[in-house]
């Protein structure tokens, strides 16, 4: 196979490639049985089952995408008689094989269902409100069909082609764009909601904040690890370099971490910082009991963020005190009160 000068050999890169993505998987498969326990306790606490299913295809093509990659690494660096030389480039050489369709193909889906994720999230979160969603799902369907056209294109690759420098390259470099613009708006109107529903709890009440800043360091870092991943591919997919499939081999299993230690941590810092388990999916719900510095008697605020479904806000106006900012209310009048989204 043609390599260009000062570059890695493309079975190199897919060698490197699968060291990163075994490392994936396995911190995957950490996260993968306490998202199990999580989900099933959802289920039986009445969770719509449109989550778990997701959870399962993210698994299934994973682990196929995995399966795909021993396979291609077996035929590539194997011996088959005494004296054979290994030639792993005969393997990489043609794109348009039926491994690497598949293999590139559980790339294309992994990110096209998290993408539906966290646009079906966005829309949760901000009540079912579909003009909030335009945008987004108008980038979901246009990532979806270049996603569709780059395997396409690929199979369309003749073997022998450089696949960094062929037409799959420009195909597949517009898919990640898409979805990394996708995953950034969608991940910013999520924040931008709990930092709206945080700034409504009135400062002396420290312990609702510190869990509302707790809730944006998860969404930030777990978007910031997954979009930093799609950065890095967009930038090495534009240069050229075949170091591209170093990072391409394990995106899957990166997605797939990034979605199970959302609803992880979410939990975690859910069962922390509440006695109370309402909710569903990856919720997050913090109560504290306070005293305010005006000597008014102990109240209970409550705060659940919930990012697979929306329940119904009870507002009621204190003589006192109302705040306010769309659908979302917070109030301290000695009584219990509760903002969910």
């Amino acid at each position: 196979m043609p390599n260009r000068p000062g570059d890695i050999n493309e079975a190199n890169a897919h060698l490197f490639g699968m060291w990163l993505q075994l490392l994936a998987t396995g911190a995957y498969f950490v996260y993968l049985p306490h998202c199990v326990v999580i989900l099933v306790r959802k289920l039986r606490q009445g969770l719509s089952p449109w989550l778990p299913a997701a959870c399962f295809f993210i698994f299934a093509a994973t682990v196929l995408d995995f399966v795909v990659l021993i396979v291609r690494a077996y035929e590539g660096y194997s011996i088959n008689a005494p004296g054979e030389l290994i030639n792993p480039s005969a393997i990489y050489a043609n794109p348009s094989s039926t491994l690497s369709l598949l293999k590139n193909a559980m790339n294309i889906v992994v990110a096209i269902v998290s993408d539906a994720i966290i646009v079906y999230r966005t829309y949760v979160v901000w009540n079912y409100n579909i003009w909030i969603v335009l945008a987004p799902i108008g980038l979901f369907m246009g990532d979806t069909a270049v996603g569709v056209w780059a395997v396409w294109t690929l199979a369309q690759t003749k073997p022998g082609a450089i696949p960094i420098l062929a037409a799959v390259s420009v195909r597949i470099r517009y898919f990640f764009i898409i979805t990394f613009v996708l995953n950034l708006l969608c991940s910013g109107l999520i924040c931008l909601k709990i930092w709206r529903i945080q700034s409504l709890v009135p400062r002396d009440y420290s312990g609702e904040r510190s869990s509302g800043s707790r809730v944006l360091e998860i969404i930030v870092e777990s978007a910031g690890l997954y979009c930093a991943h799609l950065f890095i591919l967009i930038v090495t997919n534009s240069v050229g370099t075949n170091f591209f499939f170093v990072f391409l081999d394990p995106l899957p299993p990166v997605g797939a971490y990034v979605f199970s230690m959302l609803i992880v941590r979410t939990r975690q810092t859910s069962e922390k910082t509440s006695t109370s388990l309402a909710g569903s999916g990856t919720a997050i719900r913090f109560r504290s009991t306070g005293r305010s510095i005006n000597t008014r008697p102990p109240v209970s605020i409550g705060v659940e963020i919930d990012l697979e479904r929306v329940v119904d806000t009870e507002s009621v106006r204190s003589p006192r005190t109302l705040y306010r900012a769309n659908d979302a209310y917070a109030r301290h009048d000695g009584e219990d009160k509760g903002e969910t989204f």
